[in-house]
């Protein structure tokens, strides 16, 4: 797999089948899209190529905007095991923001990426002022002899599967629902770093998490996780909020990693949240929060440590 990240670097690709967009998440939709341009790629022995951008393009317009669901990491590597040949992802910029649809086509896709077909979702846009639509690549795609094939939404439980959808599970807390539209759990990455370590001092040690600013954090409360660390897969107790029984000032992300206890600063751990246990709510005392720790703890050994 190659990876391009300026269009001023695209070199020698000869004869290529494209799927373009932002592909946050890359939800079920996205996938067979995805899936759909390496097989028939693969069949023609041309590239296959993801077009997707390596910031959001409503943060060029307005930063802090939108939160992400994946960082461009975890995009790469789930285009990796999806048997992508190149992925194109380039800087949203004002070059985007002033090219015509028609000098998109001609100039980016015939031009540089010898495309002989465009796969994309039914809500496609693309160009200055969204002004290629689908109807209008199906135009250009005459012109050049570019084959376009737009791929209806994918619907479960009669809800479309979309990025959108998915932001506001993560932001309502109901992370148990996010695998059906995301085909994973939603899950967060990165580094542990110092706090003030009030956990170890009531017998429940934390691993408090550093994460990109730009993704989406579930809503506050307490979550059962899978945690991983290097080659290792552990179950725990998260919890998101402000830490109201001391008055906590600033967001935490932090995990009890059951049946674990090593010195893990500095390191990157990732957790997947499985279900959401409670909200956070402030305890009159350090011993009834202590208490209620114990119960949360218990029912993740309970339903997954020990089912």
């Amino acid at each position: 797999m190659t990876i391009i990240k300026s269009l001023d670097k695209v070199i020698n690709i000869e004869n290529s089948i494209i799927t373009i967009g932002n592909f946050d998440g890359i939800h079920k939709g996205h996938i067979k899209l995805i899936k759909k341009a390496v097989r028939e790629a693969k069949h023609k022995k041309f590239k296959s190529i993801v077009f997707t951008f390596e910031n959001h393009p409503m943060r060029y317009f307005r930063e802090n905007s939108i939160k992400s669901i994946i960082t461009n990491d975890e995009k790469i590597n789930i285009l990796k095991s999806l048997g992508v040949d190149i992925i194109l992802m380039v800087p949203f910029n004002e070059y985007m923001t002033k090219i015509s649809a028609i000098n998109f086509v001609k100039e980016i896709l015939i031009e540089k990426l010898k495309c002989k077909k465009v796969i994309v979702g039914h809500d496609f846009t693309f160009a200055r002022n969204k002004e290629g639509t689908v109807e209008k690549l199906k135009s250009l795609g005459k012109v050049y002899n570019m084959e376009i094939e737009v791929i209806n939404p994918i619907k479960i439980n009669n809800i479309r599967v979309s990025s959108s959808y998915i932001r506001q599970l993560i932001s309502q807390g109901k992370v148990h629902n996010i695998k059906d539209f995301l085909g994973r759990n939603y899950s967060l990455e990165g580094e542990v770093i110092h706090a003030k370590k009030l956990g170890r001092t009531i017998g429940f040690p934390t691993a408090n998490l550093n994460i990109d600013n730009n993704l989406i954090i579930p809503k506050c409360g307490i979550y059962a996780v899978k945690v991983y660390l290097k080659d290792k897969t552990y179950y725990g107790a998260t919890n998101i909020g402000y830490n109201p029984t001391v008055n906590g000032q600033s967001l935490s992300i932090e995990t009890n990693i059951l049946n674990f206890n090593k010195d893990i600063y500095g390191q990157i751990i990732k957790i997947e949240f499985l279900e959401r246990i409670r909200d956070e709510r402030k305890f009159n005392s350090l011993d009834e929060l202590k208490a209620q720790l114990h119960k949360d703890v218990n029912f993740v050994y309970k339903k997954y440590v020990y089912k």
